[in-house]
C-alpha cells in the first residue's frame, strides 16, 4: 500500500525549513557533500551554494506549505508530480557529475514520491 501523496508534502515542509535556515543549511549541505568531492566548498564558492540552496529552500518551502494549505486538485496533484520529477533528475545529474553518493539517495526518494503522486493522479480520474 502506497503512502498517501499529501505525506509528502509535510515532509517537504520539514526539508525544506532545514534549506531555509542559514546555519542548518550548511550543516545539511556539508553533511551531504561529505560523501562527494568537497574542494570546491570552500570561501566564495561556499557562500554563494550556502545563498542559492537557502533561496531555494524558502521557495520549497513557501511551496510546501501552500500544498498543505490548499484543497487537492489534479492539477496540484500534477505540479507536484512535475516538481519531483525535475528535482530528482537534478539530484541525478549532481550524483553522475561526481558531486555526492548522497545525491542518488535523494533521487530515487524523489522519483518515488514521483510514483505515488502518479498513482494519486491516476486515482483522481
Amino acid at each position: 500500500m502506497l503512502p498517501s501523496h499529501r505525506s509528502f508534502y509535510a515532509s517537504d515542509v520539514g526539508l525544506f525549513l532545514l534549506l531555509a535556515i542559514p546555519c542548518l543549511n550548511e550543516y545539511v549541505i556539508g553533511l551531504v557533500l561529505s560523501f562527494g568531492d568537497t574542494d570546491f566548498y570552500a570561501g566564495s564558492a561556499k557562500t554563494a551554494l550556502n545563498t542559492f540552496v537557502g533561496i531555494a529552500g524558502v521557495l520549497g518551502l513557501g511551496f510546501s506549505l501552500l500544498r498543505l494549505r490548499i484543497k487537492d486538485s489534479r492539477d496540484l496533484v500534477f505540479i507536484s508530480l512535475l516538481v519531483k520529477l525535475f528535482a530528482g533528475s537534478w539530484l541525478l545529474f549532481g550524483y553522475m557529475q561526481g558531486v555526492s553518493a548522497a545525491l542518488l539517495i535523494l533521487s530515487i526518494a524523489d522519483f518515488g514520491a514521483a510514483l505515488v503522486f502518479i498513482a494519486a493522479f491516476i486515482k483522481k480520474t
